[in-house]
């Protein structure tokens, strides 16, 4: 007990030193002069100046924000591009998806042309392009097609063709009546479709005609070889092979082979040389044009003038129906397959040429 009350007497006494020393310091600061030389002060001034940092220290200090610099630059320099990669992918996903769309109803209408030529020819992709031409008129339309040949076009008779005819098969449809002169291709045959036929000829002039009204079809072969054939699924008659110049093929509305029985033996009419007549239907094999016009004459009261005489030694093989056919057009077929044409007059009466070449 008596170390406990002498350590607390000793604890004020000390306190009370120290604020006797303060207070005479205050009162006379030169004691602290006194008390320290000059030599101990500059010491103290040297140690003060080593605990500040070194220049050492403030270059590295400097180096480390310009790394952090960098790196927080570099950061931002990825997003950006990140954020670029981003908005491209959108952008691509966003035009994928509006041309699937587009594309989608596009497949789902299917143009008969476009279905019928891609059974024909399932290796290609393309769509094929169709060429159309109506003859809307009441004279004769001449169609040049890419590969020289030659359709004249009756009246209100159309036709269509691939605008790549002259490269792929050479097929054309017909609907009515057209004269063809078909440039020679032994590597391309030439095909007609019209009226559930399909002629096919190398090279060759021929017409077709299904505005007949109690036949179906008819087609007259001129010069060269032709081939008839039936394009339904179960052909309705078998492949008929025309050779011979005025050869001709009649089918009536059930896709049945009309084979009228003439009155006269073919030996009677190169005797005769006068046509034969089968109901409406003139038979006419090597007849001199003479003979041919004026039976024309006779059957459609109107006059016909040869204006050449050199047009008398030509000869004519064909049927011709003056019920089912006008005059303009049985003389135009008898025109191009001799390379003649006619005029017309005021009295109605007709002109035949040579064609000028």
């Amino acid at each position: 007990m008596r170390f406990r009350r002498r350590h607390r007497c000793n604890v004020a006494h000390r306190s009370e030193a120290r604020r006797n020393a303060r207070k005479k310091i205050w009162e006379d600061p030169t004691i602290i002069e006194e008390m320290f030389n000059d030599s101990e002060w500059q010491r103290y001034q040297e140690a003060a100046d080593d605990a500040v940092p070194s220049q050492k220290m403030a270059r590295h200090i400097e180096s480390e924000i310009d790394r952090d610099e960098q790196q927080a630059l570099r950061r931002e320099v990825r997003l950006r591009r990140a954020n670029r990669v981003m908005q491209v992918g959108i952008a691509a996903a966003l035009l994928f998806f509006i041309s699937f769309q587009l594309w989608q109803p596009s497949q789902r209408v299917a143009q008969p042309d476009a279905l019928h030529y891609a059974q024909q020819d399932s290796g290609r992709v393309a769509v094929p392009r169709w060429v159309s031409i109506f003859n809307d008129s009441d004279q004769i339309d001449t169609v040049h097609l890419p590969d020289r040949s030659t359709v004249h076009l009756f009246a209100q008779s159309s036709l269509r063709y691939r605008d790549d005819f002259a490269v792929a098969a050479r097929d054309i449809y017909l609907e009515g009546k057209g004269f063809f002169d078909v440039a020679k291709d032994t590597k391309r045959p030439f095909s007609v479709y019209a009226g559930a036929t399909k002629t096919t000829a190398l090279g060759t002039s021929f017409t077709i005609d299904t505005h007949r009204e109690k036949q179906h079809a008819a087609v007259e072969l001129h010069t060269g070889k032709i081939v008839v054939a039936s394009t339904a699924d179960i052909p309705a008659f078998e492949n008929v092979f025309l050779d011979r110049k005025g050869a001709s093929l009649l089918l009536d509305a059930n896709m049945q082979i009309v084979r009228p029985e003439r009155k006269e033996k073919p030996a009677r009419l190169a005797e005769t040389a006068a046509p034969a007549t089968t109901g409406s239907q003139l038979y006419m094999e090597n007849i001199p044009l003479p003979d041919v016009f004026a039976t024309l004459e006779q059957a459609y009261q109107t006059n016909i003038h040869i204006q050449d005489e050199h047009i008398r030694t030509i000869q004519y093989t064909g049927i011709i129906d003056p019920e089912k056919e006008t005059l303009v057009d049985v003389l135009t077929v008898i025109c191009l397959i001799n390379d003649l044409h006619y005029d017309t007059h005021e009295d109605g009466s007709f002109h035949i040429y040579f064609r000028k070449r």
